[in-house]
């Protein structure tokens, strides 16, 4: 099964920026990215996501641009 998980940009400042991720149910999480090392945080769970499998996905994507250092104002990440 292909599951969407959505990525946008929900806040920004000097030490890192905040992304909400949710699936296509509509279940929402929040992340923070460090912008000086990269460093994840989850800083809110998806309702229903007991193994972190959208909070990773989410990272994985975030994380991605952020080597590339082209952190974008929304994306998505196609799991499965």
């Amino acid at each position: 099964m292909t599951v969407y998980v959505y990525i946008w940009k929900t806040a920004e400042n000097a030490e890192g920026v905040d992304y909400a991720f949710s699936p296509e149910d509509g279940v929402q999480g929040l992340l923070r990215i460090e912008l000086a090392t990269g460093q994840m945080h989850l800083l809110q769970s998806c309702p229903g996501d007991d193994n972190k499998t959208f909070y990773q996905c989410a990272c994985k994507a975030v994380w991605n641009a952020w080597a590339v250092k082209n952190l974008p104002q929304s994306t998505c990440y196609i799991y499965g």
